[in-house]
């Protein structure tokens, strides 16, 4: 996203904030700040994202908190457990309630299991997965015209940014670059998880998609993607070592520095194709 969003937005994007000026939205509140420019100073009033806090139960175990944007909770907690390898993206969820700022989910798991997966903190969050990597065995390819074109949507997508500046955006694409699902939440991977969970509502087959979103592919994003399903990851932003290493033993791409006509492929690239 741009560095400069608040005097791109003034510019390119005052009809669209004019049209949606009296819409509320639990996702931004507005507020006042002082805006400093080179030339003047004034009290301004802008959009704020929101973050909350959310508890998740699963089988009445606390596994984690998030602070996530208040919307899409189903998603987040499905997606979550997917993108975990708390069940399998084929699975049933046998139930699933909101209760407040509680989010409790009951999934066929020996209750003990829960406390077999290996808690890694990383980059601000936390991973559970167990001891082994699973390997991607899906035969999708994709165009470098379907990366670059799904990469150059989440902008157009992106609502609540363009409101706040404060959000990442996650889809979900076919290998044409399609938007099929998308998501946007104040944490880049809380936005993952929606956007999963959304398409696990559906019944969609990861395998045939690609997950792109915004902000740096850390392995923890990658890790999502493998327990996912998913056979290739794509960003505008950078990617680190263990997350190439990763992509490379789970056999999925994971395409980085998406930018214009350019991108750099560092895992799978018999995925990825010019034509």
């Amino acid at each position: 996203m741009s560095e400069n969003w608040y005097s791109e937005r003034n510019r390119k994007t005052q009809v669209f904030r004019k049209d949606e000026d009296n819409i509320s939205s639990p996702f931004y509140v507005p507020m006042k700040c002082l805006e400093i420019t080179e030339n003047s100073k004034q009290q301004i009033n802008v959009d704020v994202i929101v973050e909350e806090r959310f508890d998740l139960f699963v089988n009445n175990v606390h596994i984690t908190t998030f602070f996530a944007s208040p919307q899409e909770l189903e998603e987040l907690a499905l997606g979550f457990l997917v993108c975990e390898g708390f069940i399998e993206p084929d699975m049933k969820v046998d139930s699933i309630r909101i209760e407040n700022k509680s989010i409790f989910c009951q999934i066929e798991i020996n209750t003990p299991e829960l406390e077999e997966l290996t808690h890694l903190e990383r980059c601000g969050t936390t991973s559970y997965r167990k001891d082994f990597v699973k390997h991607n065995n899906s035969n999708t390819q994709f165009t470098t015209d379907a990366i670059i074109r799904a990469v150059g949507q989440l902008k157009e997508v992106g609502r609540i940014w363009h409101r706040t500046g404060g959000a990442h955006t996650s889809i979900i694409c076919n290998n044409h670059g399609e938007v099929l699902f998308f998501c946007e939440d104040v944490g880049r991977a809380c936005s993952v998880d929606k956007v999963v969970g959304k398409a696990f509502l559906k019944g969609t087959d990861l395998s045939e998609c690609a997950l792109v979103t915004t902000g740096r592919l850390a392995s923890t994003m990658v890790s999502k993607a493998v327990n996912a399903g998913i056979p290739l990851i794509a960003s505008k932003g950078a990617t680190v070592r263990e997350a190439v290493e990763l992509a490379e033993k789970a056999g999925i791409a994971l395409v980085a520095f998406v930018r214009g006509r350019n991108l750099y492929v560092y895992a799978g690239e018999e995925r990825v194709h010019d034509q």
